[in-house]
């Protein structure tokens, strides 16, 4: 019987693949609805050679590449696509982002204009725009202050948003993992998502730095070497289109072997993405990101939030938690340092569009309704990643308070009933870049921390420490010192 099932689908197989050649735009449009965007590349980049003034390929074309953060090419697709009759203003929003991610804000200040001209827009776009036309000088002042390092945890593939477990990190990676059976994202055509650990942090050092002390006490990984055989042309590429794995990767220098960098608990992984998480204080308990196959084809879907608790020698899975849906996301949990509010981001119907930050209370009956954070913290765009510091002070990113470019990191202050308290502040750079800046976690009283960010062109973990010229000591009061903020503009902003 198998032997059966086996010759039909050979024979099937050459249709299936006429089918696609012949009708590119049908096969685009099901993998873009089905969030396969290196499928949609591949098939779009194919229709627009049969109708190079396709502007719906364009545009999804423009589009894809910026889900895949493949940055040039979605801002070269997306100035084509403007130039069509059926061009949106939001294609001149998005274009207007990408301008900023390339560092070109006097430009995205003008294709931004042209949206409010079009009537949408709001006060943030308009602080945007103020920023932009000074070139963004308020945000990239005293980058001196801050020292940055890419660290040695990094792999090239994309990693990120480090939490601290026991006395050392645990964090995500779409690192290439050997597995019987390896899953492959149809997102951008790499490996799905796993929590990795580095058990000490004596061991997380400066990329930059192979001194002899170091190479005696640390095992080194060796330099990554792609598969001779995967490219596009070759008939052992990843997927039917050829979709390339390592699309993304970037080189690092002196990175931990696999003996140091290890998975975390594969018992808790669901064969999708999963993280980011969040432990509370005594780390017995465990707030966990999953994703969940969609039904349209899609292998990413709707996040939920998981939570485990410790018990002997294995993480015990909870009931669900009452304000996960089917219908919407739930996920970047961030537990307040008092252990009774839990931090996380959502698309859930109500909020100020996109995705927005929400916290919920524990009760003695369990958990109770979320709340908003409000419009202190939340935008028509999206606010992501939150993190809360001892002092109390929310950390989080946002496409639209008014920052350097992608997502940047802002904070505010809560006060009572866990609300922010005033309007948010932009971190600036270094901590901030023209690309996406997210993930913070801080410690040594806030003087210290990690970042991750893919100003590299792929997601990496950064560290940061304040430098001895600095003052104030604190860079929470470094981040807000007015001299940060932008001028000719009301608002004020603070640090993916």
């Amino acid at each position: 019987m198998m032997k059966c099932f086996y010759y039909l689908f050979i024979l099937l197989l050459p249709v299936m693949t006429y089918s696609q050649q012949r009708y590119p735009m049908n096969a685009a449009g099901k993998a873009y609805a089905a969030m396969k965007y290196a499928d949609a590349i591949f098939y779009y980049k194919k229709a627009l050679k049969k109708d190079s003034l396709n502007s719906v390929a364009m545009a999804h074309l423009a589009e894809s590449y910026l889900k895949t953060q493949q940055y040039s090419a979605a801002l070269k697709w997306y100035e084509k696509a403007l130039k069509q009759p059926a061009a949106d203003t939001f294609g001149y929003y998005r274009y207007a982002q990408l301008l900023a991610m390339d560092g070109r804000y006097r430009e995205a200040a003008a294709a931004y204009r042209q949206c409010r001209d079009k009537g949408w827009g709001d006060e943030h776009l308009s602080a945007t725009i103020a920023l932009y036309e000074q070139g963004a000088a308020a945000l990239l002042k005293d980058t001196a202050a801050v020292k940055m390092e890419l660290l040695n945890i990094n792999s090239g593939y994309a990693d990120f948003c480090p939490v601290f477990h026991r006395y050392g990190l645990l964090f995500l990676s779409d690192r290439p993992v050997t597995r019987a059976f390896r899953r492959i994202s149809g997102w951008n055509g790499g490996s799905f998502l796993t929590l990795y650990q580095v058990a000490d942090t004596a061991n997380v050092r400066n990329a930059a730095l192979r001194t002899p002390e170091l190479a005696a006490r640390l095992s080194y990984a060796p330099r990554d070497v792609h598969n001779t055989d995967n490219s596009r042309n070759s008939s052992n590429d990843s997927r039917k289109i050829g979709a390339n794995p390592q699309l993304n990767f970037v080189p690092v220098p002196n990175q931990l072997s696999a003996k140091l960098v290890t998975p975390y608990d594969l018992r808790m992984e669901n064969h999708y993405h999963t993280g980011p998480i969040a432990f509370n204080k005594k780390q017995d308990t465990l707030f966990l990101t999953r994703n969940q196959p969609g039904w349209n084809g899609a292998d990413v879907n709707r996040l939920q939030l998981d939570v485990f608790v410790a018990r002997r020698d294995h993480w015990e899975l909870l009931p669900s938690l009452p304000f996960n849906s089917a219908s919407y996301s739930t996920g970047q949990p961030a537990l307040h340092p008092d252990g009774h509010v839990l931090f996380f981001a959502s698309d859930m119907p109500g909020g100020f569009g996109g995705k927005d930050i929400y916290y919920v209370m524990r009760t003695d009956s369990g958990w109770g309704t979320p709340v908003n954070a409000g419009p202190n913290v939340n935008t028509a765009g999206d606010e992501m990643f939150p993190y809360v510091a001892a002092t109390g002070r929310l950390y989080f990113s946002s496409d639209r308070w008014p920052g350097l470019g992608g997502l940047d990191i802002f904070s505010v202050q809560l006060g009572t009933g866990y609300q922010a308290v005033g309007a948010p502040e932009n971190a600036g750079a270094p901590v901030n870049s023209s690309r996406n800046d997210f993930g913070m976690l801080l410690y040594d009283q806030g003087r210290k921390g990690f970042i991750s960010s893919d100003r590299r062109g792929n997601d990496d973990i950064y560290g940061f420490s304040l430098s001895s010229p600095i003052s104030p000591s604190s860079l929470s009061a470094w981040i807000h010192h007015p001299a940060r903020q932008p001028r000719g503009s009301s608002l004020q902003y603070s640090d993916k």
